[in-house]
């Protein structure tokens, strides 16, 4: 009988404390996801600016040299656009969120702001899709720099208290 509790006892820890390391590793995905936005944006900006590139044309070819797990969402718009059935870019902005980015890492306030991203692009002229894009640009660097600055406080703060929860509910059931 000794045996099954100490047995109970450390698999209890060890769940609580995987529930810490899953929290935090969501942390650590959640500033690479923000950071590959960041990186798309600013060479969506480089298309658009220099190239004079479609916005279909540009997130296509961001789609073929980007390797990441935005991918996939960059393609599907861009062949969404392609196919102009009608649909405004902010309709299909938004279906692609709510279908191909529904189980990021990103927070509800990012994926928010980055439906405000699509709404506003695509229908102004050129130098205002530029500053769109440069807005977000740095809202998004602002969001990087805040979540790299308090990451390692919070993956400490999650591990630990994954530990300790675990701890404390085999006192209990002690």
């Amino acid at each position: 009988m000794l045996v099954l509790r100490i047995i109970g006892c450390v698999l209890v820890v060890c769940s609580c404390s995987g529930i810490g390391i899953y929290f935090s590793t969501t942390l650590k995905d959640r500033l690479c996801q923000l950071r590959e936005i960041q990186k798309i944006l600013l060479l969506l900006r480089g298309d658009i600016r220099y190239a004079n590139t479609p916005l279909s044309e540009a997130l296509y070819t961001i789609s073929v040299r980007h390797e990441g797990e935005l991918k996939a969402f960059l393609r599907w718009v861009s062949e969404e656009l392609e196919k102009m059935e009608g649909q405004t870019i902010s309709q299909i902005w938004k279906k692609g969120i709510d279908t191909k980015l529904k189980g990021s890492a990103l927070s509800k306030k990012d994926l928010e702001a980055f439906l405000g991203f699509g709404k506003n692009l695509g229908y102004l002229d050129k130098d205002m899709q530029l500053s769109t894009i440069d807005l977000y640009v740095e809202t998004i660097a602002a969001e990087v720099e805040e979540a790299s600055r308090t990451i390692k406080e919070k993956s400490y703060l999650y591990n630990s208290l994954g530990v300790m929860v675990g701890i404390f509910l085999t006192i209990i059931l002690i």
